[in-house]
């Protein structure tokens, strides 16, 4: 298994600055006492380990940190064991655990002395309210406590050379191609979790009234869906401020690879009335009719260069979850778009 400090950084590399209990999540299966422990967490004694952590990935939340923080460390040390772990075992023979402690410690250490941010976050970490964190299977939340006292003092007393075995340059590399093999691999499992979310389409909804007293939504269009196309069906609505239309809502009815990038909903406000918000008010007009067509997670992205929306969609108090490289299939990517946040507004 990896080092703890090199949890931390691949965890920033895959995403940089997420909150405290990602960081937290992505050493908390260490947490476990006892390697035969250890071993039955970490999936070391299944099959196919790769099997088991993709079926954990499609049920894992994207928008719970603690749980993506986990998946992260156990996807890692499934890494290390397989490329580094098992060379190295392979190279010193019986006697190679000793040594292999004594590296990886060293590895830590010269990362924590030589990552500016890494004192702050094991601070930081230190002082998150335990009844905060997650779920940890064979570890309680003061094991998970305990863990992070243990390893913070260690690393605040041992300041090491740089590890023989595991140099700063091959720790380096791993982190990168790591980070990048595994939001490739995650990506793909988000979709299957976003696609397997609850949707109710029997037919059109007529809803009574979708206004706040200051904005309207007219329906304009009703877009039955193709199959073949893997088209959802769609309602187009007219945004409009008394009797003016100041801008346009889409809204795409279900879940597809292609909407993990589309999004279920989008929106466009006339260049002369932005500012005022209207974009995030209309969004929540459409509530009674997501509810009514039983959806409960919507996908809202954006160009990541779109800061207005991005803006709209964090008054929203959706959530990022990733931003997401655009794949050359999808039609964003023939508009020019290369790089889209992936936003989720939980609908309750």
């Amino acid at each position: 298994m990896a080092g703890l400090m090199i949890h931390l950084l691949i965890a920033d590399k895959v995403y940089n600055r997420r909150s405290l209990l990602y960081y937290i999540g992505s050493i908390a299966p260490d947490a476990v006492s006892g390697w035969k422990n250890k071993d039955i967490t970490h999936y070391r004694t299944v099959t196919d380990r790769n099997a088991a952590l993709s079926n954990l990935a499609v049920n894992t939340s994207p928008s719970d940190d603690f749980a993506e923080g986990m998946l992260l460390h156990l996807y890692t040390d499934w890494r290390w064991d397989e490329l580094v772990m098992c060379k190295f075992i392979k190279k010193e023979g019986a006697d190679w655990l000793t040594k292999y402690r004594h590296e990886l410690a060293c590895s830590s250490s010269y990362a924590y002395y030589n990552t500016p941010w890494a004192k702050d976050i094991w601070n930081e970490m230190h002082q998150c309210d335990v009844s905060n964190y997650g779920d940890v299977p064979g570890a309680t939340k003061d094991e998970v406590y305990d863990l992070i006292l243990r390893n913070k003092v260690w690393h605040e007393n041992n300041k090491m050379e740089k590890s023989l075995a595991f140099p700063p340059e091959f720790v380096d590399n791993f982190i990168n191609t790591i980070a990048d093999e595994y939001i490739n691999w995650k990506v793909q499992h988000e979709i299957t979790y976003y696609n397997s979310s609850p949707c109710i389409f029997n037919d059109f909804i007529d809803m009574p009234s979708l206004s706040d007293g200051e904005l309207r939504l007219e329906c304009t269009a009703k877009k039955a869906a193709i199959p073949e196309k893997k088209w959802v069906p769609a309602y187009v609505f007219n945004i409009c401020k008394h009797d003016v239309c100041i801008g346009e809502l889409n809204v795409r009815i279900g879940y597809t690879d292609s909407l993990y990038y589309g999004g279920q909903i989008g929106y466009g406000i006339n260049t002369e009335y932005r500012g005022h918000h209207y974009a995030e008010k209309a969004c929540r007009l459409l509530i009674p009719l997501l509810k009514a067509h039983g959806m409960k997670r919507i996908l809202i992205t954006n160009n990541y260069t779109n800061i207005a929306s991005k803006r709209t969609c964090e008054r929203l108090g959706a959530k990022l979850i990733r931003v997401a490289v655009v794949p050359q299939w999808h039609d964003l990517y023939e508009e020019g778009n290369r790089l889209e946040n992936i936003f989720e507004w939980t609908i309750d």
